[in-house]
Parts: structure tokens; C-alpha cells; sequence
């Protein structure tokens, strides 16, 4: 693969039996068996420092194959506190990213904090000063709940409140610019090179409504990055941007929709004539609601339940310059159940569709399990569903595809939305009895109902695809032909490695174990760029 410088199958039934709750696990001597505690989990989310460096080779255990070249990025919470704060959730946490280069059969590592503006002025003032949006809260913005009920009762307008951009959910390289994401706020641009924060980065003022969603998608087709914006409506519909860009940020096609009771949306599907989102019935948008928030009663990530009221649908945007441009919003009910995201999906025709996704059941929330998952998935775990829709009958048949608790799916980034695409990589628990922690990384192949399954010694975050070819991939050369990257955590000896795995094989195990000696924070997503962009002297070492 080469690299720009810029500066056992198992049959479909197995698959797809339910995780149990209750099954026995035996306590097994084998170091990939041994069940791990809560309390030793839950230190992979403990504070660290930034960190750059050479990885010695010592630390290498097997060989980093040497067409291996470019840079992983993750983004997740980098404390757990702030300034004695105690986060409740991680997602209010501020945004730590990491960049590990890989370069001829070497690797290096480079984490930095994003300087965002409540960071730096929390640094400054030495005390944590915004509420985060998962619970997090200032007690002494408490003394404004009857401030707020006041305005309410007088104006009948819920005054504007500020919760703390922690931009620490997704982190991507596209057209010079590396940007890290939170969906609330507006992403900030870092130096791809430094990790330095540039600052908050509005596009080019394409992101009217100041917010940018986690997720985009990549058609390499046209050479575009397509991504969304979604803002809330209280007495009207929500507004939702979808953007193109081409490689220099010129924006090739922007369009807004207004779609009533679409309140949410982090992930969702692109195909040649679509955009494809799901119509959560877990986010409720109202003024009780909102009145409860700004008094500090509750806060948004804590209002994330099932409302038997709200429809679960998938709502199917046709895409400008595609076949189905005259037709409008289409959208198709299914059964209640909140999707975070995607994985594979294609377009037969253009009213037969097909895609998996990973779903949470009715009694899904956002608590934070065991103080170490971000949602009750020992009680509600992520399974993943196929579902094949008629748009002409209105139609939805869903299926569940795997029998592992699952999230964080990933596929080849330049192949997605193409016909014939077959794999998902899947952070999974695949033990009997045991939704989580997440340990196991399950190749699932949908065409033909097998998997494989990698179990490690730890705990391991989202499974990221590298394919051998880069950008020409996208039409050439096998679906699974590269690597897989995970980022896994030894809570024996709190540390991190990052596993290289051959994307045809997972389960054959690792062709290098990068051993760190210390720890990074979990992490929520990330993405390879087949780039390297340490600068010169480094580069050439």
C-alpha cells in the first residue's frame, strides 16, 4: 500500500442465536478466557497525558507488514475528570486524539488534546465551568434553575444554554485538513502533522447551523465526502444539511430537508440515488423536555429512552443528479429500536435496497454501564439486523444477521453503498453470557451468513479496515484484502496495544501486537488516511 507524504466461518444459525444473560461462563485458565472485572475495565477511561514518540522495536511483538503505510486516527475522551469534576459520562469528556504512523514496518505515536474554547477556558480558570451534555454539571449553574423557570413563565422562550463541545467523537483527513467532531458543535481543524487545534472550522461557512454530524461517507467515485448536519426543531420540522465536498473543500452539492420527527442523526447510508437515515423513536423533542434540561432536572444524553409515541422509521433522501432526484422523501416504518449505525449496504434497483446496521432494543438507554460502556448493554446490547426495503410497497423485512453483542461496525471506507459489498468488522462480545465488555473482533459476511471471530486477552475498541490499494481500491482488488486496526486495552496491566490483523484471516490472530507502555483512553471512532505525515527528519528516520 503505498503511502502519499504530505509534509473458523460458522454456520447461519450459530450466528445468529441471541446473546444470553444469564448463560454460565466457566473461569478458564487461558489468558483470552479469564473474565475480567468491572473495576479493572473501567480504568481503560482513566486520565492521561499526550504523548510522541518512536515505538521501539522491542515493543513489536511480530511484524508490521511493510505496505502498511500511513496514519490511524481515533478521537475519544482523554480525562475522566476535570479539576475533581468527576465526569458521569465519557462522551462529556474532552477529546483526546491519537495518530499512530505507520512507515516502513515502523510506527509512531502522537496523542494531543483538541484546544477547544471550554477547555482552554477551563484550563485557565483551573475548575471545570461546562455542563456536558451526558449529565456532567456545574453546581454552581444551579443557581440559575429559578432564573430559567422564570424567562419560561414570562417570555414563554427557553433561554440559550451552552454546553461544553468536547470534540472528541470522530476524527477524519480529507483535503489537507484533519478534523475532529463533536455533533453538537462545529468541528475543529487540527495540523495533521502536529495535532495542533487550528480552531473551530465552519467549512468555508457551509455549516450555517454551527453544528456537524460524526459520521460522513466517502463516494471515491467522484472523489467526494459527503457529510450531515442536523439541528433540532421545537415548533418546526428538524432541519438536516447533507454536504459534497470535493478534495479542496468546494462544495459540490448541499441540500436541506425539513423531515418531521427526524430529531436525530448520527450515522447513516449513502448510495448512488440515497441518503438513508433512521427516524429514532428515542429522541423526543418538546418544551417540558427542554424546560427540564435548562433548570438542570435532566440533561439530554439522560432523556435518551424509548417513546412508545414516536414512529421508528427509515427515511430515504434521494441524492441530487441521481435517477430518483424528482422523487420526494420517502419513508418506510419498522420496528421500534434506536440505530446508532451502519454498516454494509447497496441499491438493486432503484426501489430495492438491502443494509445491516447494528440496533438497540426498547429498552436501550444511554446509562453508563459498569462505569465502563456508554449505553445499558448489559441489559440492551447492539445486534445486527439485515433489512431488505421496497420503496415502491413500502416495505421492510428485517432479520437479526449475528448473535454477537456488537457495536462500532466498520467496512472498506472507498466501498461503501456499492453492490456486492459483503464485510463488516464488528467490536463484539461473542461469550456466551456476556453483552460486554467488548473483547472480540467478528468478521461478518452477509452474502454468505459466516464469520470470524478474534478473541483477545483484553478489551478492544472499534475495528478499523485499511485497504491494501488506498484510494484505488474502491474498484479494484478484493473487498477484505488488508488490514484490520484495533486499539485494545490490557487491564492487567493498564496498557494499550494496537493489533494488526489480516483483514482475510482475523482469526488467525495478530501479525503485530504494538505494545505501549502505558495506557490511551478507549476511544470512540476513528479512520486510516494513506498518508504519512510526520514531517521530513522524522519521516526519514
Amino acid at each position: 500500500m503505498a503511502a502519499s507524504s504530505v509534509s473458523g466461518p460458522s454456520a447461519a444459525d450459530a450466528a445468529c442465536a441471541k446473546p444470553s444473560a444469564k448463560a454460565p461462563y466457566s473461569i478458564l485458565a487461558n489468558d483470552i478466557e479469564r473474565p475480567l472485572t468491572d473495576t479493572e475495565v473501567a480504568r481503560g477511561w482513566e486520565t492521561e497525558e499526550e504523548r510522541s514518540y518512536w515505538v521501539p522495536t522491542a515493543d513489536i511483538e511480530g511484524t508490521v507488514p511493510r505496505d502498511l503505510q500511513g496514519t490511524l486516527f481515533r478521537n475519544g475522551p482523554g480525562v475522566n475528570e476535570i479539576y475533581g469534576t468527576v465526569l458521569k459520562h465519557p462522551i462529556d469528556g474532552d477529546g483526546m486524539v491519537a495518530a499512530v504512523t505507520f512507515l516502513n514496518g515502523q510506527v509512531h505515536l502522537k496523542t494531543a488534546f483538541v484546544a477547544s474554547k471550554h477547555r482552554v477556558e477551563e484550563q485557565k480558570a483551573r475548575r471545570f465551568i461546562y455542563d456536558g451534555q451526558m449529565g456532567t454539571r456545574n453546581r454552581s449553574s444551579m443557581i440559575g434553575t429559578l432564573a430559567t423557570f422564570g424567562k419560561y413563565l414570562t417570555t414563554w422562550q427557553l433561554p440559550k444554554y451552552q454546553y461544553r463541545n468536547p470534540s472528541n467523537t470522530n476524527v477524519f483527513y480529507w483535503g489537507g485538513k484533519l478534523l475532529s467532531v463533536y455533533e453538537t458543535g462545529l468541528p475543529h481543524c487540527l495540523d495533521p502533522r502536529t495535532l495542533q487545534t487550528l480552531g473551530p472550522d465552519d467549512l468555508g461557512g457551509a455549516l450555517t447551523m454551527g453544528v456537524f454530524a460524526a459520521h460522513f461517507r466517502l463516494d471515491i467515485a467522484r472523489m467526494r465526502l459527503v457529510c450531515i448536519a442536523l439541528r433540532p426543531g421545537l415548533r418546526k420540522a428538524s432541519s438536516l444539511d447533507i454536504m459534497e465536498f470535493d478534495w479542496d473543500w468546494n462544495v459540490v452539492r448541499k441540500m436541506r430537508a425539513n423531515v418531521p420527527g427526524l430529531n436525530y442523526a448520527h450515522d447513516f447510508l449513502l448510495t448512488d440515488d440515497y441518503y438513508i437515515f433512521h427516524m429514532t423513536p428515542f429522541v423526543k423533542i418538546s418544551s417540558s423536555q427542554g424546560l427540564l434540561i435548562m433548570a438542570g432536572l435532566a440533561s439530554p444524553g439522560e432523556t435518551m429512552h424509548y417513546y412508545p409515541d414516536l414512529p421508528s422509521r427509515f427515511v430515504f433522501i434521494p441524492r441530487p443528479g441521481g435517477r430518483c432526484e424528482d422523487r420526494g422523501v420517502i419513508q418506510v416504518d419498522t420496528e421500534p429500536f434506536h440505530i446508532y449505525h451502519f454498516a454494509t449496504g447497496e441499491q438493486h434497483s432503484v426501489d430495492e435496497l438491502e443494509f445491516v446496521a447494528v440496533c438497540l432494543g426498547e429498552e436501550f438507554n444511554m446509562d453508563f454501564d459498569k462505569k465502563y460502556w456508554l449505553s445499558n448493554a448489559s441489559v440492551s446490547p447492539g445486534l445486527v439486523k439485515h433489512f431488505s426495503v421496497n420503496l415502491a410497497t413500502k416495505q421492510c423485512t428485517a432479520r437479526q444477521a449475528d448473535r454477537a453483542s456488537v457495536e462500532f461496525p466498520t467496512v472498506h471506507p472507498y466501498r461503501h453503498g456499492h453492490n456486492g459489498c459483503r464485510f463488516s468488522y464488528l467490536m463484539a462480545s461473542d461469550r456466551e453470557g456476556h453483552n460486554m465488555p467488548y473483547r472480540d473482533v467478528v468478521k461478518f459476511d452477509v452474502k454468505n451468513k459466516l464469520r470470524q471471530v478474534w478473541r483477545s486477552h483484553g478489551c478492544i475498541g472499534e475495528p478499523v479496515f485499511v485497504p491494501r490499494g488506498g484510494y484505488e481500491s474502491w474498484n479494484s482488488g478484493e473487498e477484505d484484502d488488508g488490514y484490520v486496526l484495533v486499539q485494545l486495552y490490557s487491564p492487567l496491566k493498564h496498557r494499550t496495544e494496537f493489533i494488526v490483523l489480516d483483514a482475510k484471516h482475523v482469526d488467525q490472530g495478530p501479525l503485530a501486537r504494538i505494545k505501549l507502555l502505558h495506557h490511551i483512553p478507549y476511544g470512540f471512532h476513528g479512520t486510516f488516511a494513506p498518508h504519512v505525515f510526520l514531517p521530513k527528519a522524522q519521516a526519514a528516520l
